[in-house]
């Protein structure tokens, strides 16, 4: 199992991949500046209803994620990379992402 959270200047967003990367739950909820207790409430929730023995590689992203991953000693995924990543995964040769972030 797979976790990882993108943390952003308004917005979380959690995601739970199973064994087989298959997505087995997503949220996107705004956090109105209160990154930590939205962080803690999104693993939680996560780690009760999807992660069976409580245990999962966990990754976090976003411009607000920094600190977190790096007081956590979570691993911090740069935005740009994990794109190039996703797309030569689902779309191999892609050579050009357009992404319109807010």
């Amino acid at each position: 199992m797979r976790v990882g959270l993108d943390i952003g200047s308004t917005t979380i967003k959690c995601v739970v991949l199973n064994d087989a990367e298959q997505i087995v739950y997503s949220t996107y909820e705004r956090h109105y500046s209160h990154i930590l207790e939205k962080g803690k409430e999104l693993l939680h929730r996560a780690a009760q209803n999807y992660l069976p023995d409580g245990r999962a590689k966990l990754a976090i992203s976003g411009s607000a994620g920094m600190g977190l991953a790096d007081s956590c000693k979570v691993p911090f995924v740069q935005e740009v990379f994990a794109t190039r990543v996703a797309a030569n995964k689902l779309a191999p040769g892609t050579d050009c992402i357009i992404e319109l972030g807010g």
